[in-house]
């Protein structure tokens, strides 16, 4: 999944890279100059109905027809954007608004830290039953992105982040937050997950939300990292059972776009950058998964 859903901190990357805040249409023509990679990785030979893209409809809307036109699925987000918990982007009119983007998937980010904030997890909770009772309703389905922030209690003296935070604590933790969701009736098709340090993490994952027994499927998500540890992920969750992808966008689209923005790179050569990258996660995931063993020997 090429990911190009982000509103509030697409608005900040952007201000950054011109020194000013962008108007509007240079927002909605960068999202269109990273959907039309989807024509070329289609040209190399991917299969449309293995590709998504996930867009907004404040910026992403020429994106989203994009990719319908070329026969790739479009998941479109549910949330506030930037928001520290789950909240509609379009309150009591989310039905509505959801229908009218011509979503083939509604996704839900939240984040959920279980060790704080109570009143707020329990809030999130209650908006994403209702979203999830609505998309059944309508036989529309859902992906839940599921971050894990850190709470007071994973920062250090000085107010940061805690240097053992995603060596140890972050799984636990996630584990914990899927367990309560769960409990809370969420049943997504696709978890969207942060990715973790080694494969046995990303086990305990698949167990927690049910994808290993095949209820349900997991993506892993690219958090905006360096192509080292994204391949390190990548390869890590398509080893995994109950996992079936990836959805990521900034590590792909940052760099060619800042430089469009600064006039260093031509629209057509951003698009073929973001597409060569997006086609060596594909084909880097393939590669990992048919490297598994099957349980009688032989790879998949």
């Amino acid at each position: 999944m090429l990911a190009i859903d982000h509103r509030a901190s697409f608005r900040r990357w952007a201000k950054h890279g011109l020194g000013l805040e962008a108007p509007v249409a240079t927002l909605r023509h960068l999202k269109l100059l990273v959907a039309d990679a989807l024509p070329m990785v289609i040209a190399a030979g991917r299969n449309p109905e293995e590709l998504a893209i996930l867009a907004d409809t404040e910026y992403g809307t020429a994106a989203i027809t994009r990719a319908h036109k070329v026969g790739v699925r479009v998941v479109v987000p549910a949330e506030r954007s930037g928001m520290p918990e789950f909240i509609f982007e379009h309150g009591n009119d989310f039905a509505a608004a959801i229908t009218a983007s011509g979503a083939d998937v509604v996704k839900a980010l939240v984040r959920y830290n279980p060790s704080s904030g109570d009143d707020r997890n329990a809030r999130s909770r209650a908006g994403l039953t209702l979203l999830a009772e609505w998309c059944e309703k309508v036989a529309l389905p859902l992906m839940l992105e599921l971050l894990v922030p850190p709470g007071a209690a994973d920062l250090d003296e000085s107010g940061h982040t805690h240097p053992d935070f995603d060596d140890q604590r972050r799984l636990p933790l996630t584990l914990s937050a899927v367990s309560e969701l769960r409990e809370a009736g969420m049943r997504p098709q696709w978890w969207k997950l942060e990715g973790q340090t080694d494969p046995s993490a990303f086990s305990e994952l698949a167990r927690s939300t049910g994808a290993a027994d095949g209820e349900t499927t997991c993506l892993v998500l690219g958090r905006g990292a360096g192509e080292p540890q994204l391949l390190e992920w990548i390869d890590m969750a398509a080893s995994t059972v109950g996992f079936s992808g990836f959805a990521v966008g900034r590590s792909l689209w940052m760099g060619p776009l800042e430089k469009v923005l600064q006039q260093r790179l031509s629209a057509e050569e951003a698009t073929w950058q973001i597409g060569q990258g997006y086609l060596k996660l594909i084909n880097e995931y393939e590669r990992a998964e048919m490297a598994v063993p099957e349980p009688g020997g032989g790879a998949r």
